[in-house]
């Protein structure tokens, strides 16, 4: 690995990631972390005029050197001076290829001394042609000096070193470089700017288009703040942020809230705790300082102190509850004393300090104004912003490794009182001018002397360039025992800056007469932090002497009630029920709502109306993937539903055990074991039996796994008596069924065509073959010579018939050719190939194949081709005996010849054709899909135990070939079918086979479809078409892992014996012996001989079989687990051909009676119920090959979902799972991916918080538990008719099986009716209204029904989370209701429809308007900083219409509407006409419109004319009264109550006489 660091160019942009434009701050960070790559860093700059001159960054160990300009700090120049210290590369093209061994040998990067690139190498590799660049002539005239060509490029410029005597301004500059006159590459610079004579004219002057922040200039997918211009200092404690390109930001100290702070400017860069890396000021220590340059090569900085950030402090806070919006205090916003810090903003250049409020900053002086405009002076008992700190450092503090910069301004010209001051302007300039405002605002001339005392700072080397010095909180302390700072005229030393003092303001200052920063802070004089009084405590005190401030700016001594904190005296949430579902105790959750919910239900005394839903069985293989948690979610919330309308449930889980997959595993295991172990093979195979026995242990370890993990996804079901299709009574209940088919003769053996599979050596049906469009196959055009024609077609003699096939290898089993009678077939002469028979079709358009001249001798149809016509198969050699030519309908001339070979054995239609013109079926093809001994004779060598597919289809080509049979072969791409167990391609091949007619009772099946509901309904037509196409049935497998087929084979002639008798004996054997005996006996044991075949023909006769029954006749007799039909069957789209359709036929086979004025039998389910498959994002199936796999254990951990701002992933648990399910439209395919899991967090969380919500207000409620129907209050009422609605419509979605329709409903019901309109109503009367009081009660009674019914909607799909909320519901709320899960939608809908009022439903919308109206007025009044909380205005609803007034009125007088509390303001009216004087004059006013009845209604908001009141609030309070004891006339006799009954909450100042 290559020890130089790599960096790209960028021309007009940067290099590598220092981009130009990039603050000074940031570059240097960013190399400081890295110092194994640049260890030494020297800074160079002019401490006379550090604004003036650029400030250059120099890196000698990388070669390369940068220029910031002064006033603002950032890159304007990058500059290469050494090309062997930093491998450079352009468009990933090396600007010059460094040598490793040159770096080892000369001992590193920063010893080689390397030219740059010649000129060729830039001009025809990196940058091409451009226009001349300019000369640059040696400083004196001697010819012997070089010059300088500098060729300039957009955005980069090289610098050339060329001999002065071959300098010409005539000469082509590409040659004058590419000779031997000119070096190579001296310099390069990369700057902004069109070439570099155009841009060194105002390089340091001119606007930079990229940001400060580097993190800004990458295009990452992070959000980034936009960045900050200019702090204007406002007075009164307002600063006002200039942002790049959003609209201004203003901090209100004492208002603004941290959560205001990471809104608008983004999570803290770090976050200092108070007392954390404090800052040793006057502290002796010797230290080099360099005015002019500072070394930083050998700096005392340690590497992980470069990255600035507080590791032991989280940088943002996480809200646990979204429904709470910031009304009124909550118990997670109070903060404690360790929560003092600073937001450490390094990139915008400033801090806040965070903590409980102070007294305001005093506006500027000769002012009209008490308070700046924007300042509303409030007492509130949550963490605000009460300083900020603003960096205008400047190169005189880079010895202590400030190198952060904001620009500010003092805006005193805004106040009239002064010109603006800035960050530019000099220390003793900008002193004048503040002494001579604040000058009249002394008590005394040695108060303002002390003010302007400096205290005097020794600064240490800081932690790193971003790192704050606690200017302001660190001194309280420090100062009280006079450690950290001392006055300038104590002569203690001469230090490094001295801080200066004014009203609400500091500035430390350099040596150079330049401001290193400016603290904005509430007005404490400053004095009070570096030297309080003496005697005092810890507390903040101020001094009683001279050196205070004016009267008017102190606080007067306290002598009044005030409360420890307002928070108590309200009443807020409270509860237990925790935030996060805890991992703990989600066992203990997962029993109660399953295993004993199911129990209890299960044994509640009769009469109840039972809900079957019957398990189609999954395959007990391998681990659980996202379909089986569609499938088995979507039955447990069909069961869930059925049970709150008082159903008894019976869900029994299955499991399909036998099979292909699972015998492969058992035989995988024993061929492991070869040799371990005696009696597990004979003659060198595995022994049936013993594949048996491994197969079973591994489908009943599947059983327990899949078991566990369905129970882990909150599946409600009787696990106790789970069923598999390997239990010993289930097999007896199958082979009954099939005894009951072989005895109405459904059952036969018969040799004709099944599918094969040569990978397995099984007959597979058409449910277990998949289809994949990519086959490749080798077609062929193939000759038949004519050997004998109808006398009238003399024209056939020496012609040859042309056959085209895909499947070349079933040649060798041609037994005919078949034409279409009613096709037209020609007869043509060719040169190549003679005269050649094909259909007369084919020799026009895209299908002729010929490619040769031909001549069409005669037209005839196929009818003449017919009868006495033969063909000779050359193939068969000395047994080519004449073979026909037969009519068949299926061949047309739409592909291929028109001709087709005849293969009976390989082919339905082909075997059916040959069966009925009585021709010979031969299949020379082995169970392993190999030549036999059968092929021709002529051929066996050659083909003989070769695969049909592979090998033996390549030899068939030659052999063709070589015949002269062969016309043209060619590849194709096209479907064909595969074993969807092994994944290999199948053949049809003619075997012995055990076949059901269902050709018999397809009728009925058909018939028995029209009763059953189906959903989707598109599903009838599918699973009727599957039915309408299938007359028989192929139910045997050659495996041994199944149920055997109980059928006795001759010993002599191998014939098959298979009577109702000796199936019922059979059975009766095995239900006496057990299974394993009918693989363990000989094979020819006399007691498995039914005594009436004894009888017959003697039990010595007869052997047992081996062959076992199909899988799906397996799982598709589970019917018999029931009594009669079920109610549900519910399974994916695939099983239309597969587990409904095998159910449904051997349902209508086993109860057929086939006599005259039978009755029909039914289906075996009512409701048919089809889900699609899970897809990814794009749209693709889940594929372990692909990658897009995703597990309901990934869901449920959370694995997949992004980390929080502290790291954490959110454990979703089974009901996040569970609600992905039910909001997924399962009618189609259903897709999941991360955004998707994230949407249904959030849901899922919204509902966590609305339920911990509720019980905090309902902690204390005792009752009454009813609806007053008369007195309730109209938001009430409406809040229960917009439940009712809701209840009914999820009730009904439920019913017809729309979950994701129930979903979504649920979804907007509880963000948008619950959390945005009814709880942001009743919030402030939950709150501060006091006990007993009748709108409390009516709201906490109708939260009550509101929860109940909620607890029942969701109990189908998130039935955790409801057992939760019940068990942290109180002992009141549990006796006043049953448990959730097990209470009927019906206990319900009788009182929400004794309080339904239809036209309240008008209403609601007009409510609904008006707030969102008024919602919209104040979002902008936010977004312009004019106010915060919607409590800070007053609402005025006008009508200019007077023909109006009336709905209006209707609607909000007539119902009795707390029209404040509706719209969530502090006062509301409605008014007609114009709008008011007093609305107009207001200081802002915002409005929107809606409208009722027609009538247009305009939502004005505007400043409360009211103060705000301490305890709700709510701008109710009188302005006369003190900003810190305002109450409202609600509050105020709680309040004095509380002084009463609660003394504890109170604290009395020494001036109140109550105090003792």
């Amino acid at each position: 690995m290559s020890r130089y660091p790599s960096l790209q160019l960028h021309p007009g942009r940067g290099l590598g990631f220092l981009i130009l434009g990039a603050s000074l701050h940031d570059v240097l960070t960013r190399l400081k972390a890295q110092p194994h790559l640049y260890p030494t860093i020297d800074v160079s700059y002019s401490p006379s005029q550090p604004l003036v001159a650029p400030i250059v960054l120099n890196l000698p160990a990388n070669g390369f050197r940068l220029r910031f300009d002064g006033p603002d700090q950032r890159l304007r120049l990058i500059e290469i001076l050494d090309f062997g210290k930093t491998q450079l590369s352009y468009k990933n093209i090396d600007v010059v290829k460094l040598s490793e061994e040159k770096n080892s040998a000369s001992g590193g990067p920063g010893q080689a001394n390397q030219q740059g690139p010649p000129f060729r190498h830039i001009y025809n590799r990196l940058m091409g042609p451009t226009f001349p660049g300019e000369y640059l002539p040696p400083t004196d005239s001697t010819d012997s000096r070089a010059g300088l060509y500098v060729l300039s490029y957009p955005g980069i410029a090289f610098t050339f070193p060329l001999q002065h005597a071959a300098w010409s301004p005539k000469a082509d500059f590409v040659s004058l470089l590419s000779s031997n006159a000119a070096e190579s590459t001296k310099s390069l610079a990369i700057f902004n700017g069109a070439s570099w004579y155009e841009a060194r004219q105002d390089l340091f002057a001119r606007p930079c288009l990229n940001p400060r922040s580097l993190a800004l200039s990458m295009k990452g997918k992070e959000h980034q703040p936009d960045e900050i211009e200019l702090a204007n200092v406002c007075g009164g404690g307002v600063v006002e942020l200039l942002r790049r390109t959003s609209y201004p930001f203003r901090i209100v100290l004492g208002e603004t809230t941290p959560q205001d702070l990471v809104t608008e400017l983004g999570p803290p860069d770090a976050i200092y705790r108070k007392n954390d890396h404090r800052l040793s000021i006057h502290k002796t220590r010797s230290r080099d300082q360099r005015a002019s340059h500072g070394s930083y090569g050998a700096s005392p900085v340690r590497t992980e102190d470069l990255f600035d950030a507080d590791h032991s402090s989280a940088h943002t806070t996480t809200d646990d509850s979204d429904v709470e919006d910031d009304n009124g205090p909550g118990d997670d916003d109070l903060g404690h004393s360790t929560a003092k810090c600073f937001y450490n903003y390094f990139h915008h250049g400033f801090d806040v300090f965070i903590s409980y409020p102070s007294n305001p900053s005093p506006p500027f002086p000769h002012t009209n104004q008490t308070s700046h405009p924007l300042t509303r002076s409030k007492t509130v008992d949550h963490l605000v912003a009460t300083k900020v700190l603003l960096h205008g450092n400047v190169p005189g503090s880079y010895p202590f490794n400030r190198y952060r910069r904001s620009r500010w301004v003092i805006d005193g010209e805004a106040a009239g009182t002064f010109e603006s001051l800035d960050s530019e302007t000099s220390f003793t300039t900008l002193s004048e001018e503040l002494r001579s405002v604040w000058k009249g605002n002394y008590v005394s001339e040695q108060a303002e002397k002390a003010t302007q005392n400096a205290i005097v700072l020794d600064r240490d080397w800081g932690d790193s360039p971003g790192s704050s010095y606690e200017v302001l909180e660190g001194w309280e302390d420090s100062a009280q025992t006079h450690k950290k700072g001392h006055s300038a005229q104590e002569g203690s030393g001469s230090g490094t800056t001295q801080i200066y003092g004014f009203p609400g303001m500091l500035f430390e200052v350099l040596k150079n007469d330049t401001p290193a920063g400016l603290p904005e802070e509430p007005a404490r004089g400053w004095r009070q932090m570096a030297a309080p009084a003496s005697g005092a405590s810890g507390e903040e005190t101020y001094n009683n002497d001279a050196h205070q401030p004016c009267p008017e700016q102190m606080p007067s001594p306290a002598s009044k009630l005030l409360p420890k904190s307002w928070t108590s005296t309200i009443q807020l949430p409270q509860t237990k029920f925790p935030p996060r579902a805890l991992l703990a105790e989600r066992p203990e959750l997962l029993t109660r709502c399953t295993k004993n919910l199911y129990y209890w239900q299960s044994s509640r005394p009769p009469p109840l109306d039972p809900f079957v839903l019957h398990d189609g069985p999954p395959f007990a293989n391998g681990p659980l993937h996202i379909g089986h948690a569609l499938n088995k979610i979507l039955k447990d919330i069909t069961c869930r539903f059925e049970l709150t309308l008082g159903k008894r449930i019976n869900y029994v889980p299955g499991w399909d055990c036998h099979g292909l997959p699972i015998e492969i595993k058992a035989i995988e295991q024993l061929l492991q074991r070869q040799g371990g172990e005696d009696g597990v093979f004979q003659d060198g195979t595995i022994k049936s039996l013993e594949i048996r026995k491994a197969a079973r242990q591994l489908a009943d370890d599947a059983f327990s796994a899949q078991k566990k993990s369905f129970q882990e996804w909150g599946i409600m079901a009787d696990w106790d008596n789970a069923w598999k299709t390997m239990d010993r009574d289930f097999e007896l209940r199958q082979l009954s069924v099939f005894s009951s088919m072989v005895k109405k003769g459904l059952i036969s053996r018969k040799h004709k065509p099944v599918y094969w599979s040569p990978s397995s050596r099984t007959a597979l049906a058409e449910a277990e073959l998949e289809y994949r469009d990519d086959h490749e196959s080798t077609a062929a055009y193939v000759f038949y010579p004519v050997r004998l024609f109808r006398p009238n077609l003399g024209l056939a003699i020496k012609a040859k018939l042309v056959i085209w096939t895909t499947t070349p290898w079933t040649l060798p089993a041609n037994r005919a050719i078949a034409v279409n009678s009613d096709l037209e077939y020609s007869f043509i002469d060719t040169s190549e190939y003679g005269r050649l028979i094909i259909a007369s079709s084919i020799l026009e358009g895209p299908k002729n194949f010929l490619a040769v001249d031909f001549r069409v001798v005669d037209r005839v149809y196929g009818t003449e081709l017919l009868g006495s016509s033969r063909y000779a198969d050359i193939l068969f050699g000395s047994r080519a005996y004449d073979r026909p030519i037969l009519h068949a309908p299926f061949v047309s001339d739409k592909t291929g010849t028109g001709l087709v070979h005849i293969a009976p054995g390989h082919g339905m239609d082909d075997y059916d054709l040959c069966q009925r013109n009585g021709i010979e079926t031969i299949v020379p093809v082995d169970d392993a899909g190999r030549y036999t001994n059968d092929v021709p004779r002529l051929w066996t060598e050659e083909l003989s135990g070769k695969s049909v597919l592979t090998e033996g289809n390549e030899v068939i080509m030659k052999l063709l070939s070589v015949s002269g049979l062969l016309m043209k072969q060619h590849k194709i791409i096209h479907k064909y079918p595969y074993d969807w167990r092994s994944k290999q391609p199948v053949i049809i091949r003619a075997t012995e086979q055990w076949f059901a007619d269902v050709g018999k009772i397809q009728g009925a099946a058909l018939n028995a479809l029209a009763t059953v509901a189906f959903i989707p309904d598109t599903a009838r037509a599918r699973l009727k078409s599957f039915v309408k196409t299938r007359s028989e049935w192929c139910i045997s497998r050659q495996r041994a892992w199944g149920v055997p087929i109980p059928a006795l084979y001759s010993k002599t002639d191998g014939k098959a014996t298979l009577t109702g008798d000796s199936v019922d004996h059979i059975i009766s054997e095995i239900a006496s012996r057990g299974m394993t005996a009918w693989w363990s006996d000989p094979e020819d044991d006399p007691r498995w001989v039914a005594p009436s075949v004894s009888r017959e023909y003697g039990h010595n006769r007869f052997r047992r079989g081996t062959d076992t029954m199909d899988v799906w006749f397996d799982s598709g007799t589970s019917w018999t687990n029931m009594s009669g039909p079920a109610h549900v069957y519910l399974e994916g789209t695939d099983q239309h051909r597969g587990w409904f359709q095998s159910s449904l036929l051997t349902y209508i086979a086993h109860n057929s009676t086939f006599g005259p004025s039978r009755p029909a039998p039914g289906a075996p389910f009512m409701n048919l119920i089809t889900h699609g498959f899970v897809l990814d994002s794009a749209g693709l199936k889940m594929s372990k090959s692909i990658g897009n796999v995703i597990s309901p254990d990934e869901i449920m951990a959370g694995t997949l979902l992004p980390p929080d701002k502290k790291g954490r992933r959110d454990a979703m648990g089974p009901d996040a799972l569970r609600l992905w399910v039910a909001s997924s439209d399962y009618t189609s395919d259903v897709r999941v991916f991360p955004e998707v899991l994230q949407t249904i967090q959030k849901s899922l969380a919204k509902y966590r918080m609305t339920f911990r919500w509720i019980l905090g207000v309902l902690r204390d409620f005792k009752g009454p538990v009813r609806l007053p129907k008369g007195n309730m209050k109209i938001h009430h009422r409406l809040a229960l008719v917009q439940l009712r609605d809701v209840f009914f419509f999820v009730h009904d979605s439920y019913e017809e099986r729309n979950y994701s329709r129930a979903v979504s409903e649920l979804n907007r019901y509880v963000t948008q009716d619950l959390s945005a309109f009814y709880i942001g109503i009743v919030k402030d009367t939950l709150y501060a209204d006091a006990d007993g009081e009748d709108d409390r009660w009516q709201a906490q009674v109708t939260l009550l029904f509101i929860y109940q019914c909620l607890q029942i909607m969701l109990g189908p799909v998130t039935p955790l989370l409801v057992e939760e909320t019940w068990q942290y519901s109180s002992d009141f709320m549990k006796k006043s209701s049953d448990h959730p899960l097990r209470t009927s939608w019906t206990r319900h809908t009788q009182g929400l429809e004794e309080v339904y009022d239809g036209e309240l439903a008008g209403v609601g919308k007009a409510f609904k308007a008006a707030r969102a109206a008024i919602n919209s007025a104040a979002e902008r009044a936010r977004e312009l900083k004019c106010m915060g909380d919607r409590l800070e205005c007053s609402a005025l609803l006008r009508t200019e219409k007077v023909e109006g007034v009336d709905a209006v009125t209707d609607v909000f007088r007539t119902h009795g509407v707390d029209l404040a509390g509706l719209l969530g303001v502090s006062q509301a009216e409605i008014h007609v006409g114009s709008l008011p004087l007093y609305v107009k004059s207001a200081r802002w006013t915002f409005s929107d419109e809606f409208e009722i009845e027609g009538t247009k209604v305009v939502a004005h908001i505007y400043p409360p004319k009211r103060a705000k009141c301490v305890r709700c609030w709510r701008y109710l309070a009188p302005v006369e009264d003190p900003v810190d004891e305002a109450l409202c006339g609600r509050c105020e006799p709680i309040v004095e109550e509380l002084r009463h009954s609660r003394p504890d909450l109170f604290e009395y100042g020494p001036g109140d006489q109550s105090a003792g």
